[in-house]
């Protein structure tokens, strides 16, 4: 086994025993000292990869190819609690590979960062990319879509030629992405952006072989992932919680909670600015928050940007009198919200407060 598996290795039992959380390190650490690290690994296991791209829907379409893929009983590696960048897929690659050399699975599904995906596919050289959805997410990393468009493009110029590039094809601006194997996916789903992860998880699916019943029968009993449309029994209630990061995806969230009457229900957004969650905030001007106007339940604002959102549901029409300010999301929850719309990194503490099931 080579030296770098090693010192990944040892890296992450290291990482383990100290109680470190960050995932990605052993990668990180790695990829500095050996720069191909995972194409190296790549032609040496033969491992077949599929990549998942786009602003929204990475995390549940995987989740989902992944309970597909279970109902045939094929092992794969998935990048599930690694981060999404080249350092989390080294990382996961690193804990997966046994002390031999030697992976459990021929098989990988794999998250990957929309700014990260020309070196995920250079280095993982995968049988089949999925393109979901852009639209603008954190400006303070990615500019304008354009750009990412164009880094796609490039990244598709270089793929292994017997690989398959997926586009959904409801999205209008993915349909410039070019390649001789590409496919296209998707039907309108109308507020129902959940239906879109569904259409992408069967296209992987369909485009491997795998059975109809499988893809059915996994769609049938998917649940959804923490924070992505869950519902959580926290203190006797019942609370519904939807990742929001970006302008579409929260716009879709809106929509479809509008949909189904539940707009008018006691809602918490929780908007952080953290590195995970994007430092520039100004995207949440982009939200169409007009039909909470006229709305008479209040909505609780928290997280480290919480006079922004305050701010922004001023502007949109809301009566002040019903915007109540708590940073803290502890002292947030004992509004005893029905829906919560947190960021990234405020999911991230939603769920350790909601595992602890109490308040400090």
């Amino acid at each position: 086994m080579s030296s770098s598996i090693i010192i990944g290795k040892l890296i992450s039992a290291l990482a383990q025993f100290s109680g470190f959380s960050a995932t990605a390190l052993p990668g990180l650490i790695v990829l500095k000292l050996k720069p191909n690290f995972i194409s190296d690994l790549i032609n040496q296991t033969k491992l077949k990869s599929i990549i998942i791209t786009g602003t929204n829907g990475k995390t549940t379409t995987a989740r989902l190819v992944g309970d597909i893929l279970k109902k045939e009983k094929i092992e794969f590696i998935h990048n599930r609690f690694g981060s999404n960048l080249i350092r989390g897929i080294a990382s996961t690659l690193i804990n997966q590979i046994s002390w031999l050399g030697k992976f459990k699975s021929n098989w990988a599904v794999w998250e990957v960062d929309e700014a990260a995906l020309s070196e995920a596919c250079r280095q993982l050289k995968p049988i089949i990319v999925l393109f979901n959805n852009l639209s603008r997410d954190q400006l303070d990393r990615y500019g304008e879509t354009d750009a990412i468009l164009k880094s796609w493009q490039k990244a598709i110029n270089h793929l292994p030629p017997n690989s398959k590039v997926l586009i959904n094809q409801t999205q209008p601006n993915l349909l410039q992405l070019q390649h001789p194997n590409r496919v296209l996916f998707g039907q309108p789903f109308g507020f129902d952006y959940q239906q879109a992860n569904f259409q992408a998880a069967a296209a992987i699916a369909k485009n491997l072989g795998l059975k109809p019943t499988s893809i059915n029968q996994a769609i049938k009993e998917f649940r959804p992932v923490f924070g992505r449309g869950e519902i959580v029994n926290y203190q006797g209630r019942r609370i519904l919680i939807i990742l929001v990061k970006n302008p579409a995806g929260f716009n879709a969230v809106l929509n479809l909670l509008t949909a189904q009457n539940k707009l008018a229900k006691k809602l918490l957004i929780i908007l952080n600015d953290k590195v995970a969650d994007g430092t520039d905030v100004s995207w949440i001007w982009d939200i169409h928050f007009n039909n909470l106007s006229s709305r008479l339940k209040p909505i609780i604002v928290s997280g480290s940007r919480t006079l922004d959102m305050a701010l922004r549901l001023k502007y949109a029409g809301l009566n002040p009198n019903l915007i109540i300010i708590e940073p803290n999301i502890y002292k947030a929850l004992k509004f005893k919200p029905s829906i919560i719309l947190p960021t990234y990194t405020a999911m991230l503490k939603l769920r350790q407060i909601i595992s602890n099931q109490k308040f400090n």
